[in-house]
């Protein structure tokens, strides 16, 4: 399981390597999260003076508009914009958003150019990206190694550049075949529970940022995900766990806390619970979280 949007520790992170090797192809310019409360944010795509960048930008929670070519679109929850610059657009905060919190890439490079044009001749300026997907996960990542200091190279970032417009290519490209379409509500619960699994979070507080009630929340959640809100936790709770167990040599009390259990003890239970293994077996292996994995009920 890849880094997810955990710390609440906004950051811009701009970048400037100078490897025309890496240049021409696909490099890192800036990364960021960040969250607005005010209608003074407010960018216009012609007056950027910026050249041959391109930005995604994706919503985490709350909502903005964007405006391309005299059409608007909400972006709220679950969904992203993809832009260049200089070009014929506006996103903002409309005063009837309380908040916007995103995430956002913007790299450069000729083939960050064809993926960039290829989507904009296929879609809108607007598409909706499941929590799971692998560009949102690899998203979350790259902000995860620009927070931590670890994209000092540039073929490294140019290396993370490429592999994103890959998964945007693979992404958008099975779009059509997607039998799937997830309702926003449980979009939001999903960012939610991503973003505070950490917590002392449940079901209550996962159908309040649906602004849904438990029962028609819990019912909309098991049609939706085939899971209940409670084994969707414990799932995400778990795959956490095991890559911190792979990852670092926290002690077992110290992930306890880091995924949201009170005690090693209780990890200990749901670990072995939906695993048939201790997470200390599981730490001495080389088995896959994912192949070990039984349903919790």
């Amino acid at each position: 399981m890849l880094p997810q949007f955990q710390t609440k520790e906004y950051a811009t992170y701009a970048y400037r390597f100078f490897e025309s090797r890496t240049s021409d192809v696909a490099q890192l310019w800036s990364v960021g999260w960040d969250e607005v409360y005010s209608p003074l944010y407010n960018w216009s795509g012609k007056q950027r003076k910026e050249v041959g960048k391109y930005i995604f930008q994706y919503t985490v929670s709350g909502y903005g508009m964007i405006e391309v070519d005299g059409t608007q679109y909400k972006v709220d929850a679950g969904k992203a914009f993809i832009v260049s610059t200089p070009g014929d657009y506006r996103y903002y905060l409309p005063k009837e958003s309380e908040n916007w919190e995103f995430i956002f890439l913007t790299l450069y490079g000729d083939e960050v150019k064809k993926c960039w044009d290829y989507i904009k001749t296929k879609f809108q300026s607007v598409i909706r990206f499941h929590p799971e997907s692998a560009p949102i996960q690899l998203l979350a990542q790259i902000y995860k190694g620009a927070s931590e200091k670890n994209i000092t190279d540039p073929f490294y970032a140019s290396s993370l550049c490429y592999r994103f417009v890959m998964e945007l290519y693979q992404y958008v490209k099975n779009m059509d075949s997607f039998t799937e379409d997830w309702p926003e509500s449980i979009i939001s619960s999903i960012l939610f529970a991503r973003n505070h699994y950490h917590e002392e979070i449940g079901p209550d507080e996962m159908a309040e940022s649906a602004n849904l009630s438990r029962y028609h929340f819990s019912r909309l959640f098991k049609q939706t995900t085939g899971l209940t809100p409670i084994q969707y936790l414990t799932k995400m709770r778990v795959q956490k766990a095991a890559e911190l167990l792979n990852q670092t040599k926290y002690s077992i009390e110290e992930i306890a806390e880091n995924v949201g259990y009170a005690n090693a003890n209780y990890l200990t239970k749901v670990f072995r619970k939906t695993t048939n293994i201790t997470p200390g077996q599981y730490r001495k292996s080389n088995a896959s979280i994912d192949e070990l994995f039984i349903l919790p009920k």
